[in-house]
């Protein structure tokens, strides 16, 4: 076969895995919609958790309400737009933000088993691929699981990818550069969280797409909530990049330009998540905001933080708690 025919075969499986992958989440987050309601169900893909941790980030949609009385959603994600039909809204809300009913969690990870490749398969793949793997490759390594000696191999084979691909401006690579900034944070040990403030340094040659910046926000914060910082300002080097993003991007003349306010919001989380001495600077710039919506955006995310370390870490439930009073005694 010719080279080009070669690459229309990838380009078409590629195709193929992706339209795979949405119609799977599209019926993952109709059936979240039906258990938990709309609103919950944004809330939790915002962070990560929803249908599995760290799958997209919704940057804006429109909701419908149909004659049924139920209801269709149109949303635009970092993975594409995707469109929900026949949802309830209820208004119950899941007692475990982290739920994985059978049918959804099947239905994504039937994508996954598609090909049938094993983990130890898919390191090798990425390591053979040279510097420009597949999105479908990443994508499968994102939903794969690995043992810690795997982990070792596929660490600095994902870190390489995003340092040499971050610049990108091809939106399917995006995707996977995405996907692996989701996965080596998600699997990368805790004490090595600091590397990641050289993603979001200012002075490289070009600065890293907000889609980007949102995915590393937004997983500092999703990491920090289900393991607490034992000693506050774990890795303050990182804390001051989110500090950077903060300051650059809640000016109310860009806040409500598309994307902005996500990226605002979660690095805002994501300070307040490290217990980082920059973190009363960081809520109060919250509650500074002219659009109230945001404050109440960013208190609503804090409380669910304080929630989930109550019952993990009671000394650094505490020192929320604390921080929260002296944000809103200084209003």
């Amino acid at each position: 076969m010719s080279q080009s025919g070669k690459a229309r075969v990838q380009s078409s499986g590629d195709d193929m895995f992706l339209r795979a992958f949405r119609d799977a989440v599209e019926n993952a987050l109709t059936t979240a919609m039906k258990q938990q309601g709309f609103t919950a169900t944004l809330k939790s893909l915002n962070k990560g958790r929803l249908p599995a941790p760290g799958m997209m980030t919704v940057y804006e949609g429109v909701v419908e309400e149909l004659p049924s009385g139920k209801y269709a959603a149109a949303l635009q994600t970092d993975r594409g737009r995707l469109v929900l039909r026949g949802a309830e809204r209820t208004d119950h809300v899941s007692t475990d933000l982290q739920w994985s009913p059978a049918n959804t969690r099947q239905s994504l990870e039937a994508v996954a088993r598609s090909s049938e490749i094993t983990a130890d398969e898919l390191v090798r793949q990425l390591a053979d691929a040279g510097p420009a793997p597949s999105s479908r490759l990443l994508c499968a390594i994102e939903l794969a699981r690995f043992v810690p000696s795997q982990r070792e191999v596929l660490l600095p084979l994902l870190w390489q990818h995003i340092l040499d691909h971050r610049n990108s401006n091809d939106r399917d690579e995006l995707v996977g550069v995405a996907a692996a900034i989701r996965k080596y944070i998600a699997i990368m040990p805790m004490d090595r969280m600091g590397e990641l403030a050289a993603l979001l340094e200012g002075g490289h040659r070009s600065p890293l797409p907000i889609d980007l910046e949102i995915e590393v926000a937004k997983m500092v914060c999703r990491n920090f909530e289900v393991l607490p910082p034992v000693v506050a300002d774990p890795q303050p080097e990182l804390a001051q990049r989110l500090w950077e993003m903060v300051r650059a991007y809640i000016d109310p003349r860009i806040l409500l330009r598309d994307k902005y306010s996500a990226a605002a919001s979660l690095a805002i989380e994501a300070i307040v998540s490290m217990r980082s001495p920059l973190a009363e600077s960081a809520w109060r710039a919250a509650m500074a905001c002219p659009y109230r919506w945001f404050a109440e955006l960013v208190n609503d995310e804090l409380d669910e933080l304080h929630e989930s370390w109550d019952s993990k870490n009671p000394d650094a439930a505490a020192w929320l708690h604390e921080l929260r009073s002296k944000v809103l005694a200084a209003i």
